[in-house]
């Protein structure tokens, strides 16, 4: 669903309550923020980014609010083994482009999500075993037995319905944020109860519609594979045309109707974005800026840091510098 970036950590003690609140003051704090998920997520529009995520472990369920101010692409799966509802509880301040959902989404264990999220979105999110989610049902339902969840499916309610399950979430952890040390199991295990309570009357009153994946939508996963089998090193456009026997207005369209900016932009944003890290995680190989940007295939230094700065809202040298102070 729009908005969803994350799944919260889970409690060393599933038995009692966690929280946690996070600053996010860069795209790969939101990446970070994923543990228990296999995401990628490229920023796409230029500023600093900045944000928070609020987390919550209760008995095993995780619980999350969010937002961040600048727009993203996310892709991946969410977790292998567990169910994750998501509520956009905000729209943000551009037109968020997703195909076929509304404002409540579920991915089942393994299904694969891809989305680019506007500026401004804020979300809520919980992660839930497929046990936790059968028993919850109980018998005579279409969710009493764990397989139900474990199928490629979606699932679809009224906004009005989503945006009632959002309220009751956030209620709940206000109330954590004030109250969660002095709870022991039983009252997690309440707590645990009414969470899913709340995201599964929408889902009790959604319909069930088939996984479909659209022709431009296909020819992106391809691409985004490709991408990923490169690692880090960077793609030129002429090696994924080839590569997917596609022309180039093809790939264009593609990508419009997906994710809404060209695949040239996207590539670019992915290589800035792979810079960044290198940036961090290379500090102490006396590693310069020039030679990061020359490897994520900028020839042009000054047109790399002008790249850089309206996307991250700071030069890649203040990056390197800062991370190697901290090293």
């Amino acid at each position: 669903m729009p908005g969803v970036v994350g799944i919260i950590g889970r409690n060393d003690d599933l038995s009692t309550i966690g929280c946690t609140e996070i600053a996010i003051n860069g795209f790969e704090q939101l990446q970070a923020a994923t543990p228990t998920s296999s995401s990628e997520i490229i920023q796409i529009q230029p500023g600093r980014m900045q944000g928070r995520l609020k987390h919550a472990s209760v008995a095993g369920l995780s619980l999350g609010f969010g937002a961040f101010s600048h727009g993203v692409i996310s892709r991946g799966v969410y977790s292998d083994d567990r169910v994750t509802i998501g509520f956009l509880t905000e729209t943000g301040r551009q037109r968020v482009r997703q195909r076929g959902i509304g404002i409540i989404r579920i991915w089942s264990p393994g299904v694969e999500h891809q989305s680019r999220y506007a500026a401004g979105v804020s979300f809520g999110a919980i992660s839930a075993s497929t046990g936790d989610m059968a028993r919850f049902f109980g018998p005579d339902s279409r969710f009493s037995e764990p397989t139900a969840w474990l199928r490629k499916s979606a699932f679809h309610t009224s906004p009005e319905t989503g945006d009632a399950s959002a309220g009751v979430l956030r209620r709940i952890m206000a109330g954590f944020d004030r109250h969660a040390r002095r709870l022991g199991p039983s009252e997690a295990e309440y707590w645990k109860r009414a969470i899913i309570e709340s995201a599964c009357y929408a889902i009790a009153n959604s319909e069930q519609s088939d996984v479909f994946v659209s022709s431009p939508q296909r020819l992106v996963r391809r691409t985004q594979e490709y991408l990923d089998g490169a690692g880090n090193a960077p793609v030129h456009i002429s090696e994924l045309l080839s590569h997917l026997r596609v022309s180039r207005r093809a790939l264009h369209r593609a990508f419009d109707e997906i994710l809404g900016i060209p695949p040239m932009r996207y590539l670019r944003q992915k290589r800035l974005c792979e810079a960044r890290l290198l940036l961090q995680l290379e500090v102490a190989t006396d590693v310069t800026v020039a030679e990061v940007a020359f490897r994520q295939g900028f020839a042009d230094f000054s047109r790399f840091s002008a790249y850089y700065r309206a996307l991250f809202g700071e030069n890649p040298s203040e990056t390197l510098n800062r991370h190697s102070i901290r090293s």
